[in-house]
């Protein structure tokens, strides 16, 4: 098995959130980003396969400060010399897609070709709907319809944009959004055209970004899943791994392996629960380890703030309801616990959950929600040392070094646009 840590980067302790703007303190992001490199090295340190990190935007509640995932994973991997870092995920309808391709590709060099790249089509209204208004789309779950499937358009054009970047020398591409280049444009350098760098009669007919990515074709990619079917089709198309927080094993076997189904559809081969660079399943759970059951309790109780008091306003409690549960989920750590979403307890106990959850799933890779900066900071540190001590070399059939670079899908998925 292979386990991750994704963080929220929160700028303020679990006892502090929620009583202020404390986005707006850089005293309090400058501390955020000191704990998080001092994490990130002990993960390196450890074991963990990767450190990934969200994209969001406008937060002055201070519960996610992370407007640019590329950038820290660019900081952070000048500190560290083995693990991954990556994203989950950058919501594609906010950028432009052949700005975010060029600065993946970069990130993917400075890294030193450690850099997994996690997409999604966002889930927060405040980001999309600001970012991305200039195409009048929505994020994911708002239930705006017309919007919502313009989100979707949207993300699926920009990959095939991206894509392209990343695979292609020179080429031109027309979409509902996005035409490359745009048509007329003059560049009459001689030596533009002189070498072949896709002009014609002055005019620009093809592009070509630059730098390529050093990972070929391009980084290991990963979709967050709100169990959504056109989604995990997607994925399965072109060589993504799915995330997904369903607790149910029933429901995470019925997810794998529609994947599994969904992807020999397109001429890939990945087994129920399998993990591999060109694709594959994983499961995100929240942990909270330590060395007595007490202790555990405490860092979980701390953690749970992130959930309960911020994302709990978003419907992830829904995808946690228990069988019979009837009425509003309650949005409580022990609901978390219940229903598997948490897993909590020493080394010990947690390396047994771990193996149930694997008879049970079939699952590869494990992505566990990490509370940092909510949570204690040593707390922190003893949580991702004794994991690593104890449980990822008992439960990893394979060390995280051994990661490479994904394979590209059988069939090459170019959009319908030519």
């Amino acid at each position: 098995m292979r386990f991750s840590l994704f963080y929220p980067v929160a700028v303020a302790r679990h006892d502090q959130l929620g009583s202020g703007l404390l986005g707006l303190d850089p005293g309090l992001y400058a501390t955020a980003l000191a704990e998080l490199k001092e994490q990130a090295i002990c993960a390196d340190t450890y074991g963990w396969t990767s450190l990934m990190l969200a994209e969001h935007h406008f937060e002055v509640e201070g519960y996610q400060v992370t407007p640019n995932p590329l950038l820290l994973n660019v900081f952070l991997a000048q500190h560290t010399t083995r693990l991954r870092h990556g994203q989950m995920g950058l919501a594609l309808p906010n950028w432009n897609p052949l700005r975010l391709a060029e600065d993946i590709a970069m990130a993917d060099h400075l890294t030193g070709g450690r850099l997994d790249v996690g997409l999604s089509r966002g889930y927060q209204n405040r980001s999309i709907a600001t970012l991305a208004q200039h195409y009048h789309a929505d994020a994911a779950g708002t239930g705006r319809t017309d919007a919502e499937a313009r989100n979707r358009r949207l993300f699926e054009e920009w990959f095939e944009v991206m894509r392209r970047s990343w695979t292609r020398d020179l080429w031109s591409y027309e979409g509902e959004f996005i035409q490359v280049p745009p048509p007329g444009l003059p560049w009459p350098h001689p030596v533009t055209a002189r070498l072949g760098g896709g002009v014609t009669d002055g005019v620009v007919t093809e592009l070509a970004t630059v730098p390529k990515p050093l990972q070929t074709p391009y980084p290991p990619l990963f979709t967050t899943l709100t169990q959504s079917t056109q989604t995990l089709d997607w994925a399965a198309r072109v060589g993504s791994t799915i995330v997904t927080i369903a607790t149910q094993p029933e429901q995470a076997r019925g997810i794998f392996e529609a994947y599994a189904s969904a992807a020999a559809g397109y001429g890939r081969t990945v087994g129920v629960g399998a993990y591999h660079p060109g694709g594959g399943v994983a499961l995100s759970r929240a942990l909270a380890v330590a060395a007595t059951h007490e202790e555990a309790w405490e860092a979980a109780r701390q953690g749970a703030v992130m959930t309960t008091d911020w994302l709990g306003e978003f419907g992830f409690f829904e995808a946690w309801r228990l069988p019979g549960q009837e009425g509003p989920v309650p949005r409580t750590l022990e609901q978390m616990v219940a229903a598997g979403a948490l897993l909590v307890g020493t080394p010990d106990e947690v390396g047994e959950q771990l193996e149930k959850l694997r008879d049970e799933t079939g699952v590869e890779y494990v992505i566990f929600n990490a509370a940092g900066g909510m949570t204690e900071h040593q707390r922190m540190l003893d949580m991702i040392q004794l994991f690593g001590e104890h449980v990822i070399p008992a439960l990893s059939s394979v060390e995280p070094a051994e990661v490479s670079p994904n394979e590209p899908a059988a069939a090459d998925p170019v959009s319908a646009a030519g």
